[in-house]
């Protein structure tokens, strides 16, 4: 190339370079992306006709300790594996020297390049390396696929341990798509951002404890391969779990472990005082304990395990908990499976019939390590009942109670603006969203909730809660993740007063009294865990008796219907 020539393209690059005006910003890596709004640095492309996927827009901001950047194309990929044909690719210029680095377009000289799919970078300074994402406190969101994506990159990172990441305050950034040669921006452009170091809200670290000593405290932790018979991390799981103190939590990757063993160390680490202590039930890996009875549970569903908890009396309604550990890795068929069984297993539970019938308005929630790092649509599955195999499940439909969509508790990092709930430095791939609660907010509200991770906590916090430095890393990859939850109080409203109606003795033998209060004329219905009418009865009458002798021994429901069509239902105990 001439003299001249070059000098032309110098300036036509001058001419076409974007400089951003940077604003720093509080971004949350979450993959809820309501905190990028539009007055962030935002690039978009120009409208172009692309086999494959489109590049449309690049926004960027940055805080103290990250440069964020948002990503969003015009249709769904997984970020790191090409699930869906995809070559992304980002590179910046970290120097903001066209001489220096690699040049992979006019006016760029990257020094980092990354291959999303392939989970590493190009270090492109001297000497070059190959480097890996740990290396610049990569962190991305959503885990799953989507056509938006949120990215961190340390700032301070020294990635070789030789050569600083970002050595000036103003940066180059370009992505490119080599699957279908897209660019953003496109060739012959330019785009640059400059570091804003305003600094931004501080994040507030969640409490740890309970608001309400009456909430309800759910925790969901995956063990690590029996973690908790594993004499060189048990004593992290008991520092880690007295200071939770939960009252309902599923563990998942107990696969040796015994539902005995698990009551022997909640019964030490947080006796009761009651004359069972802690009730701990097992299916496959799963064990799910509660400090209230385990009533009944269903083996139905493939790696979940719906159980019935009795709850005090003071919370009037029983609670269906489902423990859940789907399949792995590239296994979307499977995981698609498993989401499908357990939105038919709501949709039959809140109907009469079938494998389970739930008194109405039973709060229930699902929680777990769902391994979601493919297709989007078993999240979707499972909180909006979307069934994709029909013909083997059925026609699908809304899950919660007032036919809408069950709610993902979006439970952050207790001390972090992240989201993620597993961390495995060696592995490659970057912190992740693998572990979930998900639940029926028309019965329950999320007070709060949270993702405990010790390592990234102050010196001050950890005092303030028994905690050291390294529990959760010693524990598990998977983080123990907190949700508490309080029970609406309004269920019942369109049922005649469950406090004015009793059934006794119960648990009973043979016969059972039911002291309605009000005259009226009722239908009595017994049902069996299957759904199946195995008694029935027509009184007009303030009470009655009901002879259930005959019937095996097992859990019922007692189902009563007054003349204007108002119901209730008992629980009852056959022995």
């Amino acid at each position: 190339m001439s003299t001249v020539s070059k000098t032309l393209l110098f300036f036509l690059l001058i001419l076409n370079s974007i400089t951003a005006y940077s604003q720093s910003a509080a971004i949350t890596i979450d993959g809820v992306f309501d905190d990028w709004d539009s007055s962030l640095t935002t690039y978009t492309d120009t409208n172009e006709a692309l086999s494959g996927i489109d590049l449309l827009e690049l926004q960027v901001t940055n805080d103290e300790d990250f440069l964020y950047l948002k990503i969003k194309t015009n249709s769904e990929f997984d970020l790191t594996d090409d699930l869906i044909t995809q070559e992304l690719r980002l590179f910046i210029d970290t120097d903001n020297n066209t001489t220096t680095g690699y040049d992979i377009q006019d006016g760029y000289g990257s020094e980092l390049g990354l291959i999303f799919k392939d989970l590493y970078a190009h270090y492109n300074v001297v000497p070059y390396s190959q480097i890996g994402f740990t290396s610049l406190k990569l962190r991305a969101a959503p885990t799953v696929t989507s056509n938006e994506f949120e990215i961190a990159i340390g700032r301070h990172q020294i990635p070789d341990g030789l050569n600083p990441l970002f050595t000036t305050s103003t940066i180059k950034i370009l992505l490119k798509n080599d699957a279908n040669s897209d660019t953003l921006p496109n060739e012959g452009q330019t785009f640059s951002y400059t570091f804003d170091d305003t600094p931004v809200t501080p994040y507030t670290p969640i409490e740890l404890t309970k608001s309400n000593a009456e909430h309800i405290r759910l925790l969901a932790y995956n063990t690590l391969s029996d973690g908790l018979t594993d004499v060189d991390r048990v004593a992290h799981f008991e520092q880690i779990i007295k200071t939770l103190s939960p009252d309902i939590i599923g563990l998942t990757e107990c696969w040796d472990t015994t539902a005995a063993q698990i009551k022997t160390l909640f019964d030490s680490w947080l006796p009761l005082g009651t004359a069972n202590g802690w009730y701990t039930e097992k299916l496959g890996g799963l064990i799910t304990v509660s400090r209230w009875e385990i009533i009944e549970q269903w083996t139905s569903i493939t790696r979940q395990f719906p159980v019935l908890i009795d709850l005090p009396n003071s919370y009037a309604t029983d609670l269906l908990f489902t423990n859940s550990h789907l399949h792995c890795c590239d296994a979307d068929d499977s995981r698609q499976a498993e989401a499908d069984q357990y939105a038919a297993f709501i949709l039959d539970a809140k109907s009469p019939g079938g494998v389970i019938t739930l008194e109405e308005n039973t709060p229930f929630m699902y929680s777990g390590d769902l391994n979601l790092v493919g297709y989007a649509q078993q999240l979707i599955t499972l909180k909006t009942g979307d069934i994709q195999d029909t013909a083997t499940y059925g026609a699908g439909g809304p899950l919660d109670w007032d036919d809408t969509d069950l709610k993902e508790e979006n439970c952050l990092q207790a001390d972090l603006r992240m989201g993620y709930t597993w961390r495995s430095d060696d592995q490659g791939f970057p912190p992740g969203k693998l572990d979930y609660i998900i639940f029926s907010d028309y019965t329950l509200t999320a007070e709060k909730s949270f993702v405990l991770q010790t390592e990234v906590m102050p010196a001050d916090r950890l005092a303030q809660y028994n905690l050291n430095e390294f529990n959760t890393i010693n524990a598990s990859d998977h983080f123990p993740v907190v949700t508490d939850f309080s029970i609406h109080d309004n269920l019942n409203t369109d049922q005649f007063q469950l406090t004015n109606s009793a059934i006794y003795p119960n648990p009973t033998t043979d016969v059972i009294t039911i002291d309605l209060k009000v005259l009226n004329t009722y239908q009595i219905q017994v049902l069996n865990t299957l759904g199946h009418v195995v008694l029935t009865e027509h009184i007009t009458a303030t009470s009655t008796e009901l002879n259930v002798a005959a019937l095996p021994s097992g859990l019922y429901i007692i189902s009563v219907q007054n003349s204007d069509g108002h119901h209730m239902i008992h629980k009852l105990i056959k022995h």
